[in-house]
């Protein structure tokens, strides 16, 4: 029968059997515990479940224990610090590698011996055990979205009256939700704590360096006015609209005065559609000392022919008659009338801003006339318009409106009741222009 028992391990052949290593005579082993430093030590890292790549290296840390005492005295028994293994190497994945304290691990003390068969030594020390696990690494602002808004009572009311509000409702909500803005955080001086709050006032600051000020925008509305340009660096009242300014240099000079001053001193009538021109034509043209007067009235005269004869258009604007209509009406040569046209008007049309340029200039020249200070009724009668009207065209252009004195009533010869319609306009250094408006916030 053949035989059920094993063979001695001894009886099989050669080709199964196992080199063992001859191990150290115990009785010539010297083994040596060696403390650690706190500088270098021995590591035993574990990573269950984990593919370490080869090629990241880790850096090691220290963070000292609560129970290590102040130096100079005993220190107590066991690991005086944690040690920490970390590497941000991986471009998607951080490693970090811990002790465990907890469980029966925590317990557990290992040991790394090196063996030197010459001497017979065997050196023991102490290893800490390190467990490697990943981690992902989160993106810019992932964690602020992976953090959900806490719905509150207000939130949850906006989001119904935004789902099922009225019109007026769902604006009052939107209103809310654009002027929420929350306060970054400073410091007790009031400076910005953050770096994007920096930024932001930084930023702010570089491009508000060639913000115009309100003066700029001051002048340049006033550029922009359909009015005469004063003359701001003026010292005297007469300087501030020169009547060479108003006119032009040309026109001045070929102004056609003399058979007014002729007509004047013969004691003629002098035929003109304007109350203005007829109540200071016998008095302007006596005067043989200064002609500019009797030029501003005769250069006056044509621009107010020149308001009649435009037929009311849209927007404000004026539509002229025909050149020889026009031509006849005016009572001058053709090149003054194209003069004329060309400053007050684009060919037959007159614009709304042409129209209040050309009342600016005949309230400027009416201020000459009157040694700049004018009875503004008559050339409201003239022009058909109301006192607001021909007091803003006075203000425009820099002067004071007050009710007229007792003392210019006399002169004027209207009584106290006539004198609720008349106003009084004087040019006086400095000007008086309208400022431009600031709205004011409205009040919630």
């Amino acid at each position: 029968m053949p035989e059920k028992k094993r063979k001695r391990a001894n009886e099989h052949d050669g080709r199964n059997a196992k080199k063992v290593a001859s191990a150290p005579d115990s009785a010539n082993l010297k083994v040596s515990l060696l403390r650690e430093s706190g500088e270098l030590c021995p590591v035993i890292a574990s990573s269950p479940g984990l593919s370490f790549p080869s090629d990241i290296s880790l850096k090691a840390y220290k963070k000292r224990d609560s129970t290590v005492p102040i130096p100079g005295r005993p220190a107590p028994e066991g690991k005086p610090y944690e040690l920490l293994l970390q590497s941000s190497d991986h471009p998607r994945l951080d490693y970090e590698a811990h002790q465990e304290q907890d469980g029966a691990n925590g317990l557990l003390q290992h040991y790394i011996g090196v063996y030197d068969p010459k001497t017979g030594d065997l050196k023991l020390m102490e290893a800490r055990k390190l467990v490697l696990r990943t981690t992902l690494r989160p993106e810019e602002g992932s964690e602020d979205e992976m953090e959900e808004p806490r719905q509150t009572n207000a939130s949850l009311r906006q989001n119904l009256g935004m789902e099922f509000g009225t019109k007026k409702a769902k604006k009052a909500i939107a209103s809310l939700t654009v002027n929420a803005i929350s306060p970054a955080k400073g410091t007790g001086d009031g400076k910005p704590k953050d770096a994007a709050t920096k930024a932001l006032l930084n930023s702010i600051a570089a491009s508000t360096v060639d913000m115009p000020s309100r003066r700029d925008l001051q002048a340049s509305v006033d550029d922009a006015k359909p009015r005469p340009k004063a003359n701001l660096s003026a010292t005297a009242v007469r300087d501030v609209y020169p009547l060479v300014s108003l006119i032009g240099p040309e026109e001045l000079k070929n102004l056609p005065v003399k058979e007014w001053i002729d007509a004047v001193k013969e004691k003629q009538d002098v035929l003109t559609r304007s109350r203005y021109v007829a109540r200071r034509l016998q008095q302007t043209a006596r005067d043989d000392d200064n002609q500019d007067r009797v030029k501003a009235l005769r250069y006056l005269t044509v621009l107010i022919e020149l308001y009649a004869a435009g037929k009311p258009s849209r927007g404000g604007g004026k539509k002229l008659p025909p050149r020889d209509a026009l031509n006849k009406r005016l009572g001058v040569d053709e090149a003054l009338v194209s003069s004329v046209v060309r400053k007050f008007a684009d060919g037959g049309d007159m614009t709304k801003w042409k129209v209040d340029n050309l009342v600016t200039h005949i309230c400027a020249l009416a201020l000459i006339v009157d040694n700049f200070e004018s009875d503004v009724n008559d050339i409201r009668e003239d022009l058909s318009l109301d006192n607001k009207q021909i007091t803003q065209y006075f203000h425009e252009i820099g002067c004071t409106i007050t009710a007229p004195t007792e003392r210019e009533r006399e002169r004027t010869k209207i009584t106290k009741a006539e004198a609720f319609n008349h106003r009084m306009a004087r040019l006086r250094i400095p000007l008086d222009f309208p400022k431009q408006r600031v709205m004011a916030q409205r009040r919630r």
